[in-house]
């Protein structure tokens, strides 16, 4: 039998940046770096996008 698998993974984490754009951006490119360091893994487990943005916590 054959199965359609759909997964979403969901997280937070608390940076120091001189505004939202530096924050994103920061984890943006580690995010790449994991991505195209483990490619194979993310295109089996049909991974086809990753989004975030930052927020001003108070």
């Amino acid at each position: 039998m054959e199965y359609t698998v759909k997964w979403i993974i969901n997280g937070e984490i608390k940076v120091e940046a001189n505004n939202k754009d530096e924050a994103e951006t920061n984890i943006k490119n580690k995010l790449k770096s994991l991505i195209e360091s483990n490619n194979q893994t993310f295109t089996d487990l049909g991974a086809t996008a990753i989004q975030g943005s930052a927020n001003l916590k108070n």
